[in-house]
């Protein structure tokens, strides 16, 4: 059998079907998942932060939710609630009104127990 002799297109094959599928890939992220599985109500997806950097809206949201930079869900707003401690001051103040709670609620109770 006679040894095989490739030209140039051949050791470009791999580059162009590997190019090819990231361009297939990319364009079905872009209309099929972005548009019909994203709703306006969830965060903001990587393509809408790319598209705000060169203004190009490349999803479902509004330019308005985009410029704000989105709805944060639930678990970023837990999250951050939990790095962010009370301050001493809303903590005393909350204690506060916890004790004067606690104390009205045992007047109550010894009157009504009195009475």
């Amino acid at each position: 059998m006679p040894k095989q002799e490739f030209i140039w297109l051949d050791y470009t094959a791999p580059v162009f079907v590997f190019v090819l599928f990231f361009i297939i890939i990319f364009i079905l992220c872009i209309t099929l998942i972005n548009y019909c599985y994203i709703t306006n109500k969830d965060d903001l997806t990587v393509f809408e932060k790319l598209g705000k950097r060169f203004n190009i809206r490349l999803g479902p949201h509004t330019w308005d939710n985009i410029r704000r930079g989105g709805y944060v869900s639930t678990y970023v707003y837990e999250q951050e609630a939990k790095l962010m401690p009370m301050s001493m001051k809303k903590r005393n103040s909350l204690a506060s009104v916890n004790y004067e709670w606690h104390t009205l609620i045992k007047k109550q109770q010894k009157a009504l127990s009195s009475a």
